[in-house]
């Protein structure tokens, strides 16, 4: 017995000699660069699977160390990662406390991705970020427009030169017909109403829904490519998903901000119409050529020797020199508890068409505040209202009369001083018509965020995004010629957009060799819209002027079935082993009442794999290989970008029936089996860094298969029904995207070169049976033909001038040459999308000083004209451009444009304007989008004012441009009718106001 206790005291006194051995620890706070604790920071023993990470407070407490020499592992979100070489004695406990730098190289950068954030080295997917600094190089009439150019298989149209006008935004080429083909847009984690056509196309202009976030607010914005990025949102990721962060206070103390920028506004190019002789003499030839003798009888009945006295430069008139200043002030508070973001903001923006001005006044509180150790409360709220102060544009009137109806032998006022009538006076229309649009939005979100432990966290938001827009009109007596005294009306646009989301998220195993990361949730959406009517007769003004009329007034409301719910459940899961191999898998299932009850809900997959190879032995110290990565990824997207109840058929229309009896009948053939737009999508990549990251970039290859494609076709009368929404066609797109940083010099002064370039190719593969004239879009111009891309022009070919009779010479559609237009001959002609797009940014300073420019540019395509075809064929009720001095005169020449006539015959067609490609052109541009000079007053003086940073600035924007076009801008984003049109034909101009060209001066101020 005595010798089984001295065996048992001797097992232990060898197990506490044991455990003395091994009770080494190292212990300490860890602070950011302002001395503030960082949460969270993992601390890994290298070469083994001992880790921890800090709590709140950044204390930690690392055990279980081997005594002699061990290498530590600092590593967190945003900041460079940090090694520590220390000793540790058999039983000692080591304090080592540590102030980590911020982000050193690109790779360790913190990007956004849906429901959580990753590091930009772990991501397998193809993720674009661009910081709030890239987005507010220059004075944009809405943030995306600044994204154009930035990044790679990123294509933005801006929109045209009225203010407050949107961009045509598409990621890796257009996935949709007859649906919505903008990406997906989501602000602090909410999908926010971007409907474009709530207003329709009213004055030649499509409602922007981006126009009233502040760029200043936006800390970054994320751009998601593919499936394995985008798969997180399901049913609304196949065109792309774009999430916009605002700004929030960061540990670094209190700080004070003000921006403020002033300039003017001009147009990039002016249309070179013809004056009062040219365009009598013009008239004359025609009148000549068509026969007829004596003295030709002009439009709106003026006489030939009224017209000789008269000269009106209407292109002058409606145009001028706009004034634009934009202020911004922030103030942000950071402490070890709370958070606080608050920002102040006005923008005037005055285009350079006469009247046009759009203001935004906003207002945004963003907060975090740690309630308990385990437990953060989250708020983001901002409250905007944008002012427009509208003008006619385009086909509707003002610049786009001065380019045709508004002759030049028109006067402003007749004889009697009063406003001419007898033909289009713009000047009357600006000067009489009162028109704004006003909207107010509030976008509010608030998270509750736990963390029992620092491996799970849950997470709870609801947000609620309110839009109320009120378009206003007054047109006195003068202009409606009325007995009435003027009439006023008022058209209302309320949306209410709910969302709510639970998510979790566990953290396991995560500073050992297997790191896995999975998060479960499910999200709900309801949107709500309807739109009013009220109209006022005898008034004397519009309703923003007169407060009695409009607490009087009662709007009708039209029924309120513009509504739709989602409700959603999705997870993911990351696995990373030993830092340089990664894993995800994405899932989704969304449900919808905007689908038949055949298909309400949809199911979408996405799996993706990353390899960092630089991280393997036989290529880590490689000295000219800085960092190499392998990505890919495959997966199941979704478009559900369609009017809601398009599958009922209880969308009805009122008609007048027999014997003045009216009755209702279903516009829409329900479809039960109405389902999701699906996109099947691989993605594969290569990142690389050279020469320690002086060259960084990626090589990547796409190809998107997208099925069930949405039609929305017109339907033989005979059926009782106007249209058909059915799943039906196809489309492919596929292609590369190339980028390249370059830190050219490095030192005193610095040059830096961005380089992205991108080709995409589209084909539509079905239309299900239905013919090309199915589905229309633009100016009736392009169609939907299988194996060309989306929105093919589909026109009749024009050969050339016969140089004896100066009359037209057509293609039939066997390529035989005619003297008749006829729409059997159409054909396939042209590239409605581009080559290539692309931009290159090259950044340089000096000391104090600092230069920046942007070129973007397109290459290959065509633009196709469709006002050029009034304005440079018969001679009608139109005004012409100069162009048409290229035009038959005589036997012999030869000349681009047919002899002028009055007559359609004489071109051989029945109506005056017919589609040909004669008015199709190259559309590739380059263009200097953006110039910026700076100088920051230096910091020792600054800090002796009492400040922290001082910047003057010089900003140019569209300054030059290289194109062949012959109108006035290539760049061209033209009013749409619908998502249809949106789709075919963003290669279409029709009297469209060019681009405005900017001159900027700017001053920041931090305290």
């Amino acid at each position: 017995m005595r010798n089984n206790y001295s065996r048992i005291w001797s097992l232990l006194l060898l197990l506490v000699t044991s455990i003395a051995t091994n009770a080494q620890s190292v212990s300490g706070k860890i602070v950011d660069e302002m001395n503030q604790p960082l949460p969270g920071v993992s601390i890994l023993v290298k070469g083994t699977t001992t880790g921890t990470s800090t709590d709140f407070d950044g204390i930690y407490n690392l055990t279980g160390i081997q005594a002699g020499d061990v290498l530590l592992e600092f590593s967190f979100l945003g900041y460079a990662t940090t090694t520590r070489s220390v000793t540790v004695k058999p039983g000692e406990n080591l304090t080592l406390n540590l102030e980590m730098d911020p982000q050193s190289t690109d790779l360790d950068e913190v990007v956004v991705v849906g429901y959580g954030v990753q590091r930009k080295r772990e991501l397998t997917s193809s993720v674009v970020k661009l910081g709030g600094k890239e987005l507010n190089d220059m004075p944009t009439p809405s943030f995306e427009t600044a994204i154009q150019g930035k990044a790679p298989g990123v294509q933005v149209i801006t929109g045209s030169g009225l203010a407050g006008s949107g961009s045509l935004v598409r990621i890796r080429g257009v996935a949709s017909i007859s649906a919505g083909g903008d990406p997906l847009y989501v602000v602090d984690g909410i999908p926010i109403t971007q409907d474009y056509f709530l207003k329709g196309n009213s004055g030649a202009m499509n409602n922007n829904p981006l126009a009233t976030l502040n760029p200043n607010d936006i800390e970054s914005v994320e751009i998601l490519k593919d499936a394995a990025a985008t798969g997180i949102y399901g049913s609304r990721g196949s065109n792309g998903v774009i999430l916009i962060t605002t700004k929030r206070g960061k540990k670094s103390g209190l700080h004070f901000s003000y921006n403020a920028r002033i300039g003017t506004s001009q147009p990039t190019a002016l249309p070179e119409m013809l004056n009062t002789q040219e365009y009598l003499q013009m008239y004359e030839e025609a009148w000549v050529n068509d026969g007829n003798v004596g003295t030709p009888v002009l439009p709106g009945g003026v006489s030939w020797e009224d017209a000789q006295n008269t000269n009106t430069d209407w292109v002058d008139l409606t145009t001028n020199t706009g004034f634009k200043q934009n202020h911004d002030f922030s103030v942000a508070k950071g402490a070890e508890k709370y958070n606080v973001y608050a920002g102040l903001s006005y923008n005037d923006n005055e285009s350079f068409l006469v009247g046009n001005r759009y203001r935004r006044m906003s207002a945004r509180l963003n907060g975090d505040v740690q309630l308990s150790n385990d437990l953060q409360l989250s708020i983001s709220t901002s409250v905007v209202q944008g002012i427009n102060d509208r003008v006619d544009a385009a086909w509707s009137g003002g610049l786009g009369a001065a380019m045709s109806t508004a002759l030049p032998i028109y006067p402003v006022y007749d004889s009697e001083g009063d406003y001419f009538i007898g033909g289009t006076n713009p000047v009357r229309v600006q000067e009489l018509k009162k028109w704004r649009n006003t909207e107010f939005r509030s976008i509010n979100n608030v998270a509750l965020t736990y963390m029992p432990t620092d491996k799970i966290i849950l997470r709870g938001s609801g947000s609620y995004d309110f839009m109320r827009i009120n378009e206003d009109i007054y047109e006195p007596q003068e202009l409606i010629n009325s007995d009435h005294a003027g009439v006023a009306k008022r058209i209302p646009t309320q949306v209410n957009n709910y969302n709510g989301s639970l998510t979790g998220q566990y953290l396991m195993s995560q500073n050992t060799l297997h790191n896995w990361d999975f998060l479960v949730g499910t999200e709900a959406q309801r949107s709500y819209s309807r739109s009013g009517y009220a109209e006022v007769i005898d008034a004397t003004d519009a309703f923003w002027e007169d407060n009695r009329m409009r607490d009087t007034i009662n709007i009708l409301y039209n029924d309120p079935s513009n509504e739709f719910t989602f409700v959603s459940f999705f997870g993911r899961v990351n696995y990373n082993l030993a830092g340089k191999y990664f894993a995800q898998v994405n899932f989704r299932a969304d449900g919808s009442s905007k689908f038949g009850p055949n298909n309400r809900f949809g199911f979408f997959p996405a799996v993706s794999l990353g390899w960092i190879m630089t991280e393997e032995d036989w290529l880590r110290d490689n000295k000219v290989v800085s960092f190499l990565k392998l990505k890919t990824g495959y997966g199941l997207t979704g478009n559900a970008a369609i009017p809601p109840n398009q599958w009922r058929a209880n969308n009805v229309q009122n008609i007048n029936g027999y014997n003045g009896s009216s009755y209702y009948y279903p516009t829409i053939i329900e479809n039960p089996n109405l389902r999701w737009e699906s996109s099947y999508t691989f993605d594969a990549a290569v990142e690389f860094g050279l020469y320690d990251d002086r060259i960084h970039g990626e090589l990547g290859y796409y190809y998107k298969d997208t099925r069930d494609v949405f039609l929305q076709v017109q339907v033989p009368q005979a059926s009782g029904f106007a249209n058909l929404w059915d799943n039906v066609g196809g489309i492919y797109n596929t292609g590369i995207e190339f980028n390249v940083t370059t830190r050219n010099l490095v030192g005193a002064f610095k040059w830096t070169t961005d380089f992205n370039i991108a080709r995409n190719y589209n084909e539509i593969t079905s239309i299900g049976g239905y013919s090309e004239d199915a589905v229309s879009g633009g100016t009736n111009d392009t169609r939907t033909v299988v194996g060309e891309p989306v929105g093919t022009n589909y026109l009749v070919r024009f050969s050339h001038v016969d140089k004896e009779t100066g009359a037209p010479v057509y293609l039939d559609i066997n390529g035989n040459e005619t003297y008749t237009w006829d729409p059997a001959d159409r054909v396939v002609v042209g590239n409605v999308l581009p080559a290539a797009i692309g931009g290159i940014t090259n950044s340089f300073s000096y000391k104090n000083w600092d230069l920046s420019m942007l070129f973007v540019f397109t290459i290959g395509g065509n633009i196709y004209d469709s006002s050029s075809k009034r304005q440079l064929s018969m001679v009608t009720d139109w005004n012409m451009t100069r162009h048409v001095y290229d035009r038959w005169q005589q036997p012999g020449d030869e000349a681009r444009y047919p002899r002028a006539t009055l007559d359609p015959a004489n071109h051989g067609s029945t109506t005056p304007w017919i589609n040909t490609d004669l008015w199709l052109h190259d559309a590739s541009y380059m263009r200097l989008r953006n110039i910026t000079v700076g100088y920051a007053i230096p910091t020792e003086t600054v800090r002796r004012w009492g400040l922290q940073n001082l910047r003057f600035s010089f900003l140019a924007t569209n300054i030059l441009t290289f194109t062949k076009f012959p109108g006035m801008d290539p760049e061209i984003a033209r009013d749409f009718e619908n998502p249809t049109d949106r789709n075919m034909s963003p290669n279409i101009t029709y009297l469209t106001p060019p681009q405005e060209k900017s001159f900027i001066l700017g001053i920041e101020v931090q305290f």
